[in-house]
């Protein structure tokens, strides 16, 4: 008797540990039946290289997310470090959902779920191929960063006052306006650089049409935003950095006829030349 209950037991084990397996291994195809006529305007956003592109292929997009399989919910992908894509989807009727392709995980609307691999890569793939192409329409929601190269090492600048439109799906334009305290009101936020450079180069992921202008203080004056600034030569993308320590700030533009964004956007970095 007793050895027929342990076989029961045992039978009702691999029963539900069959069960627990095909449903797992079946997984689900949340996306199977869109159409590509639900979908209103879509885009993706990859980190990195933190671009937004606008999708204009709605069919293809569709034929990628049918195919995508997701099984149980795993929040774990916080944990996870990769390459992220960011698909944001405004349906026909309003609605919004956003999905993100983060193998092994699909996250649909902040709910995150262990994801079939060979559909999600797909996904991400397509995403990166559109970031490729020669025509992608990059769609830069702020100014892009500024990075100032100084002896082979890229440092980061801050972001300051800017003045920003967006093309939308719609062709309307979104402005931005955003406000920053002066440069020299900013020592807790600036990091010293520290060099024997007398050169640094500018570097902007998403080239400006013009570098308007290039000023600086010396460090003497922090708190006193009231100084008169020097004027900074530019060589293209070179400057010339001043003995001691400055303060700098780099003023660009951008053409929004040209890209479907654009604006003005000031940075500001200090540096201490070293004799």
């Amino acid at each position: 008797m007793k050895k027929f209950k342990r076989l029961i037991i045992a039978f009702a084990c691999v029963l539900v540990l069959g069960i627990i397996v095909f449903v797992f291994s079946s997984g689900r195809k949340p996306f199977k039946d869109m159409e590509p006529s639900e979908i209103a305007s879509a885009t993706v956003w990859l980190s990195p290289p933190d671009k937004t592109i606008l999708i204009t292929d709605s069919e293809e997009l569709t034929n990628y997310l049918n195919d995508v399989v997701i099984y149980n919910k795993d929040n774990s992908f916080t944990e996870y470090n990769g390459q992220g894509v960011i698909f944001t989807l405004t349906m026909a009727d309003g609605t919004q959902t956003e999905i993100i392709a983060y193998n092994p995980f699909l996250i649909i609307d902040g709910v995150g779920y262990k994801t079939k691999y060979e559909p999600c890569n797909a996904l991400n793939g397509y995403a990166n191929r559109l970031l490729n192409e020669g025509d992608a329409m990059i769609i830069l929601e702020k100014p892009p960063a500024l990075d100032v190269i100084i002896d082979n090492t890229c440092n980061d600048t801050l972001l300051g006052t800017y003045s920003w439109q967006c093309k939308n799906n719609d062709g309307t334009f979104t402005n931005m306006e955003a406000d920053s305290a002066h440069p020299l009101d900013c020592a807790d936020l600036l990091e010293q650089i520290e060099t024997t450079e007398t050169n640094a180069l500018l570097h902007i992921a998403e080239e400006p049409d013009t570098i308007l202008s290039v000023r600086c203080w010396s460090d003497e004056h922090w708190s006193d935003p009231a100084a008169d600034s020097e004027n900074v030569s530019l060589n293209g993308n070179e400057i010339e950095l001043k003995a001691g320590g400055y303060i700098y700030e780099v003023t660009a533009e951008w053409n929004t006829e040209k890209s479907g964004y654009g604006g003005t956007a000031h940075y500001s970095f200090y540096v201490k030349v070293l004799e």
